[in-house]
């Protein structure tokens, strides 16, 4: 038994290290520019403290800001064009643009302000700090609310993250768009909210502090970001009713957290998810653009999995990648429905109701189709939540699959993430018109350090398959206790869950 907890221990330190290299692998297969409306967001960076000379400089108008030229044109000329490399010519001095949260303030303040401590005078080096906090932020909260929780409640963790990362968790997890703190918020505060019900004594108030700090890394990143922390409080909210009083005191917490997000949804201008400027066709009828768009929503919400290209939607994913991801995510999905109670399948039909109202309503509400403007970012952390719900309810942490199911399962992520590392890199080094399967041949533009592009993928494909090793190991060796509570209590496995008794011994 002790040697059993030893290894229990390894694992437990070891898988949120493999996927901090996982993660970090990413943040280096792509220059800077690379991710969406990065020209916007490094300069809303650059600008976060004010105006500093050789930084952000005022100009001769209020709506523009002299940068230095790199970061300005970082991304010019590879942006739309998957087959030019990052070799990009490097300018000199400083340009002016009107690109940046200085004008409406569409975005909160405190993601770039949090981001802006990072910046040095040498480009690359601080979007490399950047996105090398942002993946050990995204690793470290999750680690900690990991150990929060109920012991039982830890694997859904594990399982929400990795069910849901590839490729577009990986790719804007560690980078500097606002969207990968939406996403860390996404995976995490439906789970520390629910703790929050499930736990007593000083347990229960580090899960509130926890619920409230990924509220705010949500909400103070982007402003739709605070819509569905409120969905995500409600899930939890729903999935830990109890008929007594004590729930009706603790429903102040969610609540309140509400609160806080509503206001700051409303003191920014956002408008990265409903913009007017590119409708479609605004005489088409009413009823044609509603039953135009349900037709075509799937496709919105497979776009997160791979459908849609990576970095400026120009990086398309092989179908091997979106494939893959579709289909687990798609299984383990309907998987979770012989799992629950009424709680569960409440939460879920809200949240999956949620991924249908609110693209719909900024679709038909300016005149747009799937595929204009609208992306799957926007709707990517309800899916999440989605994804995350719909495994509550088994007593096991395997999920009640087979060690067989679990390898081809984690074998199949593995070779995904492998092949979606590949290509994104491949489309920076030589832009994807080359084919070749070693990357360090021909080489257009890479980073100037002592690892060549081959070894970075190795490395980091090897990583991500690790933290699924161990996750996969980890429930496949669970005790012969939690194998004996598994199946007879298959239609009271939420109840027995979130019952009071348990909430005691946690």
């Amino acid at each position: 038994m002790r040697h059993r907890r030893i290894l229990h221990i390894l694992a437990g330190i070891a898988l949120p290290v493999a996927m901090l290299l996982a993660l970090l692998a990413w943040a280096g297969s792509s220059p800077p520019g690379s991710s969406p409306d990065d020209d916007y967001h490094m300069a809303s960076i650059w600008c976060a403290s004010g105006d500093v000379d050789g930084r952000c400089e005022q100009t001769s108008s209020p709506d523009r800001r002299g940068l230095p030229a790199e970061l300005v044109r970082a991304s010019s000329c590879f942006a739309f064009l998957p087959d030019q490399s990052a070799s990009c010519p490097v300018p000199h001095g400083m340009r002016s643009t009107d690109r940046g949260n200085w004008v409406g303030h569409a975005y909160p303040p405190y993601f770039y302000a949090v981001m802006n401590v990072f910046v040095t005078d040498d480009f690359d080096t601080s979007i490399l700090l950047m996105r090398t906090f942002n993946a050990g932020l995204y690793v470290s909260v999750l680690t900690a609310l990991f150990f929060l929780l109920p012991r039982r409640k830890r694997p859904l963790v594990v399982w929400t993250s990795l069910l849901t990362i590839v490729p577009l968790g990986t790719f804007l997890i560690p980078s500097v768009n606002p969207s990968g703190w939406a996403i860390l918020s996404a995976t995490g505060l439906w789970l520390a909210a629910w703790g929050f019900f499930l736990t007593s004594g000083t347990r229960k108030w580090l899960l509130a502090g926890m619920a409230l700090l990924l509220l705010l890394i949500g909400a103070g990143a982007r402003g739709d970001a605070a819509v569905y922390g409120v969905l995500a409080l409600l899930a939890a909210s729903v999935l830990g009713f109890r008929r007594d009083r004590r729930y009706l005191v603790e429903l102040l917490l969610p609540l309140g957290l509400s609160i806080v997000a509503v206001q700051m949804f409303f003191s920014v201008g956002q408008s990265a998810i409903i913009s007017g400027d590119t409708a479609v066709d605004a005489s088409m009828p009413l009823s044609s653009l509603i039953f135009t768009n349900l037709k075509l929503l799937p496709q919105l919400w497979m776009g997160a999995f791979g459908l849609w290209g990576l970095g400026w939607l120009d990086t398309t994913m092989p179908g091997l990648v979106w494939g893959t991801t579709v289909g687990l995510f798609a299984a383990l999905c309907f998987w979770g429905l012989r799992r629950g109670d009424w709680r569960k399948f409440l939460a879920l039909a809200g949240v999956g109701l949620a991924l249908i109202v609110v693209p719909m309503y900024i679709l038909v509400h300016d005149g747009m189709i799937v595929g204009s403007n609208v992306q799957p970012r926007y709707v990517y952390p309800m899916l999440i939540i989605f994804g995350g719900i719909a495994l509550v309810g088994f007593a096991r942490s395997s999920l009640g699959l087979t060690r067989v199911q679990l390898i081809v399962a984690g074998a199949a992520l593995a070779l995904a993430n492998a092949i979606a590392l590949h290509t994104n890199m491949r489309r920076y080094i030589t832009g994807l018109d080359v084919t070749n399967v070693n990357l360090n041949w021909p080489i257009d533009w890479w980073w100037n350090i002592p690892v060549s592009p081959m070894a970075w993928w190795l490395l980091g494909s090897a990583a991500f398959a690790a933290a699924l090793a161990l996750a996969i190991w980890s429930a496949a060796r669970r005790p012969a206790l939690e194998e004996a509570v598994s199946e007879p209590v298959a239609n009271d496995a939420v109840q027995e869950e979130v019952s009071p008794a348990e909430s005691s011994r946690a």
